[in-house]
Formats: structure tokens, C-alpha cells, sequence
């Protein structure tokens, strides 16, 4: 009978949660690129404050077929960075992030990365891409990075963070891979 019992409050507790509504922002669509998804892209226009980043870079370089790879990674710490996405397609980026850097699991203590950068951007699908207008392109995101908005509604925005680039030099060849996120909140 004890048994019984466990099982039917089981049972009762499975089929009384409430389902959470889905994120308004996001509309998932077959065939979309990145996620599969799209997304309001009208949310996205507004002031949007850094309050989380995390990535983890991985480096290769091979010589004479002899890999060595190194991993660094960057953990939020504070920030004041300000990302203004504008109903033109322009972008704004300015203000401090500081974060922490782990080399090999081993911090290296704090850094801040100072952002004065502009251009434009544009949402296709989920896949958020920046062109900056900066000659020194100080975007916290490259060319060669994939960044997929995974939340985006009327208070938070989340982006997925993916790279891959390769390069050679003096004869090695180099792979840097990234992944990570970063999250942001309306202003």
C-alpha cells in the first residue's frame, strides 16, 4: 500500500506542473539557420547591459604533425559595457567588462576590455552578426565567431558564442576554437 501511495503522488505531481510559456521572442522555424529558429528581431532594438560571459578557447598548433593544444577561458567579473541596438540596423558598443582569464585552469587574474565600437548588424534567423565600422574592429565578436541569440525578449538576451579559425604561420598551422555565451539585460 506504501508503495501505491509513492507512486500516486508520483504520478500526480508529473501531470499537475505547469508547462512554461515559451520565450516570446524566440519562434522556432523549420529550416531556419543556426538553431533551426528565429526571432523577434524587433526586441532586440533598445540598451542592453552585459551581465554574464563565459567562453572557453581552445588552441592547436601543429608542427611537423605534432599538435599542441592549449585552453584558456574568461569568466564575467563586473561590467558597464552598453550595447545599443538601434531600429536602423546600426549598433553601439561602449563601456568596461571585466572578467577573469584562466590559462590551463590557472587564473591570470583580471582584465578589462574597454569597447568604443560602432557598425552596423543583422538578425537572420537566430544568428545575430556584427559589422563594425571601427578600422581597429573592437566588437567583442569576430568574423570568423557564430553567435546564436538562444533568448531574446523584452528584459534578456542571451547569445550563444562558437568559432573557428584557422591560420598559418612560419610553418605551423593554428586552430582556435571558442565556445561559450554571453547574457545581457534591458536597460
Amino acid at each position: 500500500m506504501k508503495k501505491l501511495f509513492t507512486i500516486l503522488i508520483s504520478i500526480i505531481a508529473l501531470t499537475s506542473c505547469d508547462t512554461e510559456a515559451l520565450d516570446p521572442g524566440l519562434n522556432p522555424v523549420a529550416g531556419g539557420t543556426g538553431g533551426g529558429g528565429s526571432v523577434d528581431a524587433t526586441l532586440i532594438v533598445g540598451n542592453w547591459l552585459y551581465t554574464d560571459v563565459e567562453t572557453n578557447t581552445t588552441t592547436t598548433t601543429t608542427v611537423s604533425g605534432t599538435p599542441v593544444s592549449i585552453t584558456a577561458s574568461v569568466e564575467y567579473v563586473s561590467s558597464n559595457a552598453i550595447m545599443t541596438f538601434n531600429v536602423d540596423g546600426t549598433y553601439a558598443i561602449t563601456g568596461d567588462l571585466e572578467f577573469e582569464v584562466f590559462n590551463q585552469g590557472v587564473s591570470q587574474g583580471n582584465q578589462t576590455n574597454t569597447f568604443n565600437d560602432l557598425g552596423t548588424y543583422t538578425v537572420t534567423g537566430d544568428i545575430l552578426r556584427f559589422n563594425s565600422a571601427s578600422p581597429s574592429n573592437v566588437t567583442p565578436f569576430d568574423d570568423t565567431t557564430t553567435l546564436t541569440i538562444t533568448t531574446l525578449n523584452t528584459t534578456d538576451l542571451s547569445i550563444d558564442i562558437n568559432g573557428l579559425s584557422t591560420q598559418t604561420a612560419g610553418g605551423a598551422s593554428i586552430e582556435i576554437l571558442i565556445d561559450g555565451f554571453a547574457d545581457f539585460e534591458r536597460q
